[in-house]
């Protein structure tokens, strides 16, 4: 647990397992595969992409990622899971206290899965711009894997990011999407709702 930090997220996904994934929908078969895969190009020591998964409410995609990351950590992998609308806001009201300290850790992570984008406000371009494009650019050029979950597929995230109020930016939204997909594989995951 000491190599796993979680931002704004339930404490129950610290025991997210790959052992107790749910395996029964063959709709979750490709996503697991993945991950299995992740894991032992890992332990070779091969650097490979983070995942970008979509899928509707409910249906394990943080959990999967969450399971992953805690495998890993048994390798002493560090890995940072950040619930993407709260980091924006508690980040902004950050700045005179450790606003710096956080910004860089979830930066030069190891692994990072930022949970659930596309679902922050788009009323202020300042958490596409300032914070979310120099992140996913610097963990770029490191190359360090990073993870992605949504209920946006990747085209619809990508006009969720051309709206700000500074009216239709394709341009810049366009710029963040090509880097996602440089980071990411997109696999979608459609399964029932395991919360219910």
């Amino acid at each position: 647990q000491n190599n796993i930090i979680m931002i704004d997220m339930p404490r129950e996904i610290l025991n997210a397992s790959m052992k107790n994934i749910y395996t029964d929908d063959k709709n979750r078969i490709e996503a697991i595969k993945w991950l299995t895969t992740f894991i032992k190009k890992c332990e070779a020591g091969t650097k490979t992409k983070g995942l970008y998964l979509t899928g509707n409410f409910g249906c394990g995609k943080t959990y999967l990622i969450s399971a992953l990351f805690n495998e890993l950590a048994k390798e002493n992998v560090r890995s940072a899971i950040v619930f993407w609308p709260e980091f924006l806001r508690n980040l902004k009201s950050s700045f005179s206290t450790d606003f710096n300290e956080k910004y860089e850790y979830i930066k030069k992570v190891p692994l990072l899965l930022i949970d659930d984008i596309g679902a922050e406000s788009t009323t202020s371009s300042w958490g596409r711009d300032e914070i979310f494009c120099p992140l996913i650019q610097y963990r770029m050029q490191e190359k360090l894997p990073t993870f992605f979950t949504s209920n946006l597929d990747i085209d619809s995230l990508e006009q969720h990011f051309s709206v700000s109020k500074d009216g239709v930016e394709v341009i810049k939204s366009r710029r963040i999407i090509e880097r996602i997909k440089q980071l990411s594989t997109p696999i979608q995951v459609i399964s029932k709702n395991l919360r219910n």
